[in-house]
């Protein structure tokens, strides 16, 4: 955990660097989780597997490397039909790139797949294609879509400097973004015979691999790595929250009605569960309350049962990003899942630990269908490991 407090002080990106964002899109977008894309029956009716066709996907680019293909693809993000309004130009587009086998032959052989998803800073596909895609079409043949986040790398709004996004909203919509845009992926993997199929990611990737997951009514296996249950610990407690500017939220907090007439409604569906709490800084309290309205797993579907088993979490003991304490515990919320832990920080995880997030994706998809033909058969492991402490 020191490790992680020290490690954030060398960078220099800030969060939310203008503030909560439009109030009332910070409000539409909360009836639109709340309704729509949180209840999955509704999330599938907007992106329906007919909706995906051949032209869905654009083929931009193709080569080949070595003993591996290398396809760049883009698409239309869903809401950008439903929210046009709260999408820049640039987030509008999906961009990915696929990597197979050189000698797959796509859409005509089936090969098991990852969706992997970015963490927080991640722009681009390299590292993703270096650090993951390529160890596991190496060792276990299993191919890779990487995913651009919205606001990231080609998707990222000419004035935003690195990952700096400007509002809270922004990390919401990514969100919702990201959840429309794995339905079509999904649905285009069954199509082009890329199954069996995961989702996974670290830290803000396996938070939005979880969130992906609860929507996908058929057979899926998720692996997320050094996340938890809700965000709200991340932004409030954790490394992160001393990149927030506090004084601004507070300032416009403030001088907008608006900001307070929402928060009063948000602490009203929260008083049930905890009357007795007692608030001194109104300001975390309503970051804290967006983060677990938009973040909490608990907002969400839980996932079709057959899949919960399929689902593994890994998390670090001494990480000072995901803070687990004072939130729903994973077994509470998806009773069945599995989970491990490390002894490591968050930082040191990710460094010293891809091969065994390498092996786990391979797990998890051998859960799944243990017939699956892997290059390596892993030996299935225990389903938990209990933790010391911080649980």
């Amino acid at each position: 955990m020191n490790f992680d407090n020290l490690f954030r002080r060398f960078i220099l990106t800030q969060s939310f660097v203008r503030g909560w964002g439009n109030p009332l899109h910070l409000q539409e977008i909360f009836m639109y989780r709340r309704d729509k894309i949180g209840v999955r029956d509704e999330c599938l009716k907007l992106v329906p597997a007919e909706s995906v066709q051949d032209n869905t996907i654009e083929i931009v680019k193709q080569e080949i490397k070595a003993d591996r293909t290398y396809i760049h693809g883009r698409f239309r993000s869903p809401l950008a039909d439903y929210l046009p309004h709260l999408i820049p130009p640039e987030v509008a587009t999906a961009h990915f790139q696929l990597i197979l086998p050189r000698d797959h032959r796509l859409g005509i052989d089936p090969i098991p797949i990852g969706l992997c998803y970015a963490g927080t800073g991640d722009h681009g596909f390299s590292r993703r294609r270096l650090v993951t895609a390529i160890p596991l079409i190496n060792q276990y043949r299993i191919a890779s879509i990487l995913l651009e986040n919205p606001y990231y790398g080609l998707r990222k709004p000419p004035q935003q400097s690195r990952s700096s996004l400007f509002y809270v909203t922004d990390l919401y919509i990514m969100g919702k973004a990201l959840i429309l845009e794995t339905l079509v992926l999904l649905h285009w993997c069954q199509k082009m015979k890329l199954t069996p199929a995961i989702l996974h990611g670290f830290s803000l990737g396996g938070h939005m691999a979880s969130l992906a997951f609860t929507n996908w009514p058929g057979p899926l296996s998720l692996l997320s790595c050094a996340s938890w249950s809700t965000s709200s610990t991340v932004y409030c407690d954790g490394v992160l929250s001393r990149t927030i500017p506090w004084a601004l939220l507070k300032q416009q907090f403030y001088e907008n009605k608006a900001y307070q007439t929402f928060y009063e409604y948000l602490r009203e569906r929260k008083r049930s569960t905890d009357a007795n709490v007692t608030i001194t800084d109104p300001i975390k309290d309503m970051m804290r309350l967006l983060m677990d309205e938009f973040t909490s797993l608990f907002n969400y579907s839980r996932p079709v049962q057959s899949n919960i088993s399929n689902a593994l979490f890994i998390a670090c003991i001494n990480d000072g990003y995901i803070i687990r304490d004072g939130i729903p515990h994973m077994n509470d919320l998806w009773p069945g899942c599995h989970i491990r832990y490390i002894p490591r920080g968050h930082i040191s995880a990710f460094l010293l630990n891809q091969s065994r997030f390498h092996d786990a994706v391979a797990e998890m998809l051998q859960r799944q269908q243990p017939d699956v033909r892997l290059k390596k058969y892993p030996i299935i492991t225990p389903a938990s490991i209990a933790s010391p402490g911080n649980s």
